[in-house]
């Protein structure tokens, strides 16, 4: 019989998109999912097209080699030389399949779980799903929510078996600095606490911050990625992770083999092998969010960086900020589901289109 818990239990989501009208829809400009505006879908369709696979045979060789090109993109390439092997690397269905499988064996019912807020809500549902219990660090409306890192190690302690922080952060957009990450995780060590570094939208950021260089350096990080945001294949739900040895060997004893086929992997794989063609698009970003943001007053957006696709407005003239923008054409995503925040709130998706975006928060906002 199922559990009287498990009946009423309602998952923190943000994709709740279904009560738009087709005809709303294509007159709309879509900001609101966290996926790569300027992506060539020409460059794409090639990789589909090239991408490999073995109908009847198990995706072994599109993992070993998506597995070699990534150990080589994080080594060699951008000059990081990242200390990594093989058995620092394990895979699952995008992160949010990822943060799944590790909170089997971190959490279970009254494991306490530290995060932040606001932060991506699909954990705190992952937390409470396992019945444990989801304690955060409020970010200050007085700092424009800017993550502290020193107020946030003094609420570690010995009762948390987990932290969980999303880097950059969903929905601000900002980005902590990976030395900020390490002193936490040096904190976390003294008692024994894994830290979880949500890195899915960290390819818009310089992969010099990525906490993956601080894997080799510590036992009780673990860093999450996802090809879904900046590498444009949401479709293909493939995510990877990078811990040490002992933790990866538990995760593969409980994850469902091959969450993704190997013509994902093939095709993944090839993007990697390829990167320069898709390289220039952080400075898109960078270039869209400074026209953005010089057309915005400061009250009007939660702090954030130029480095990434998404950022929050708010606004108070409004009971649900997101029904007024979508009103005027601009899909975005409702706050309501955010911890310390709500539907004044919403998180937009930088798009192409900027020039009516503009147009339309600045009559809005």
């Amino acid at each position: 019989m199922i559990d009287q818990y498990y009946k009423e239990f309602r998952v923190r989501d943000y994709m709740e998109n279904e009560g738009i009208s087709k005809e709303l829809y294509n007159k709309s400009i879509d900001c609101s999912l966290g996926t790569n505006p300027f992506i060539d879908e020409n460059i794409i369709r090639q990789y589909v097209q090239e991408g490999t696979t073995e109908i009847n045979k198990y995706p072994i060789n599109g993992y070993n080699r998506l597995t070699e090109e990534l150990l080589k993109y994080w080594r060699y390439d951008n000059d990081i030389a990242v200390d990594i092997n093989k058995n620092n690397i394990a895979f699952g269905a995008g992160t949010m399949g990822i943060l799944r499988n590790i909170s089997q064996f971190l959490i279970e019912k009254g494991s306490f779980v530290l995060g932040y807020s606001p932060q991506f809500p699909r954990f705190v549902s992952e937390v409470e799903l396992k019945k444990g219990i989801y304690e955060y660090y409020n970010l200050q409306k007085e700092n424009n929510y800017k993550f502290d890192a020193k107020k946030f190690t003094e609420k570690i302690n010995g009762k948390y078996s987990m932290i969980y922080i999303d880097n950059p952060n969903n929905p601000t957009g900002q980005i902590i600095d990976v030395e900020d990450i390490e002193y936490i995780v040096k904190k976390a060590k003294k008692w024994d606490i894994t830290v979880v570094v949500d890195e899915a939208y960290g390819d818009y950021m310089e992969l010099e911050n990525s906490s993956i260089k601080l894997i080799r350096k510590y036992d009780n990080i673990v860093v999450l990625r996802s090809a879904s945001k900046y590498f444009g294949l949401p479709n293909h739900r493939i995510g990877y992770l990078f811990a040490a040895e002992k933790f990866i060997k538990v995760y593969n004893m409980i994850t469902i083999p091959f969450s993704f086929p190997d013509l994902s992997a093939n095709i993944f794989a090839s993007i990697l092998n390829d990167y320069k063609k898709i390289k220039g698009m952080k400075e898109k970003v960078v270039e869209t969010n400074k026209k953005i943001y010089q057309s915005l007053s400061t009250e009007n957006y939660l702090y954030t960086n130029l480095e990434t696709p998404i950022f929050t407005v708010r606004s108070s003239k409004y009971k649900n900020l997101t029904n007024e923008l979508m009103k005027r054409g601009i899909i975005s995503e409702s706050c309501s589901n955010f911890i310390n925040l709500d539907d004044t709130y919403t998180r937009i998706r930088i798009t192409k289109e900027y020039d009516r975006l503009i147009k339309i928060l600045n009559q809005v906002l």
